[in-house]
């Protein structure tokens, strides 16, 4: 059992300006659980993503390819799929992806 608090939670910054992540863990097949908190108008490129991808939407509202979405909400990704992520307003999702997702559009 491995067991993250809340009152631990560290915040690494990415590539990508206004996206944060706070990893949980990493896959063997190349995905990732983490939570990532995005600032209002910050976007990650398009990208495949080489096995199925879940997300949940724990605060603010994101555009994930043509899903709008709000606290609470839901997406599964299936592999080969393609999609990039725009924040409308500051947000934090979970994402757990059980693959890779190389970028297929510049950053």
């Amino acid at each position: 059992m491995e067991h993250h608090r809340a009152a631990d939670r560290q915040w690494a910054a990415t590539p990508f300006e206004g996206i944060e992540r706070s990893l949980f863990r990493n896959h063997a097949n190349g995905g990732r659980s983490s939570l990532v908190r995005l600032a209002a108008g910050a976007r990650f490129p398009r990208h495949q993503h080489r096995g199925s991808e879940e997300v949940l939407v724990i605060s603010g509202e994101v555009v994930i390819g043509d899903a709008r979405m709000l606290a609470g909400d839901y997406l599964y990704t299936a592999p080969g799929d393609e999609h990039g992520v725009d924040a409308v307003t500051d947000a934090v999702i979970f994402v757990s992806s059980q693959g890779q997702t190389p970028l297929v559009e510049d950053a």
